[in-house]
């Protein structure tokens, strides 16, 4: 078990600190799925008393990313591919929707201006630092500005809190290298979209976005098949 040694931001209490280290740590797979967390060695680890660990666990099990089992152990939850698939589905559609009226009723030079900037950004840095965080990062700042720019801020929110377990995937995915090269290109295009209008081909990339995810969770349980819940699991919660 690998945790993120994050910095502690100024008037973070240990509970918060905690709390986005063990997350962060869960969605980069560091902590991997089905991996034991020991509450002894987390309160020597981040040298903290037991209160605030107790605490970000439970915040983490609200999120549905641990699972405590009294008087046993305390675990990261398996990927449920069903979870990703129905998340993945709502964010696609509702950007389509997004998309769609942007291109309809609003001016698309500004957004364009600003989503420009964002991959400009992304490009300059991803050879440079940790390109596995660029991409993850700036893809969710690129979406999360078309979102807002609609006046969809909250809607953005709600998407976003839904998605962490599309995250723990997201972060699986680049990490193997399966959309990285495609990261720039596929962004870039879409501004190009934008910029024109060419609302076909913004549906087509909605639709293609949600089809692929099927074909790279098949790749991710390929490679890493233990961290994915037993089909039959899936299946019986339907």
């Amino acid at each position: 078990m690998y945790i993120y040694k994050l910095q502690q931001l100024d008037g973070e209490g240990n509970r918060e600190y905690v709390y986005r280290s063990l997350r962060e740590s869960i969605i980069k797979a560091t902590i991997k799925p089905g991996e034991t967390i020991s509450e002894p060695q987390l309160q020597q680890y981040f040298n903290v008393s037991r209160s605030p660990i107790r605490e970000a666990l439970s915040i983490l099990q609200h999120e549905n990313l641990i699972k405590v089992e009294p008087k046993k152990k305390t675990s990261v939850v398996l990927i449920d591919r069903e979870y990703i698939l129905e998340s993945r589905l709502l964010r696609c559609r509702m950007e389509k929707e997004v998309l769609l009226n942007i291109c309809t009723k609003m001016d698309t030079a500004p957004l364009v201006k600003e989503l420009t900037e964002i991959i400009k950004k992304a490009e300059e840095l991803i050879n440079k630092k940790d390109s596995i965080k660029i991409i993850f990062d700036y893809d969710t700042l690129f979406h999360a500005t078309i979102f807002k720019y609609s006046g969809l801020k909250y809607v953005w929110d709600m998407i976003r809190t839904s998605n962490i377990q599309y995250n723990r995937f997201l972060n699986l995915y680049i990490e193997e290298k399966l959309y990285g090269k495609h990261f720039i290109h596929d962004h870039k295009m879409l501004i190009k979209w934008l910029k024109n209008k060419q609302i076909e081909s913004l549906i087509d990339y909605t639709n293609n976005n949600f089809d692929r995810i099927a074909v790279y969770l098949k790749e991710i349980e390929a490679r890493h098949p233990d961290y994915f819940l037993p089909e039959e699991t899936s299946e019986q919660k339907q």
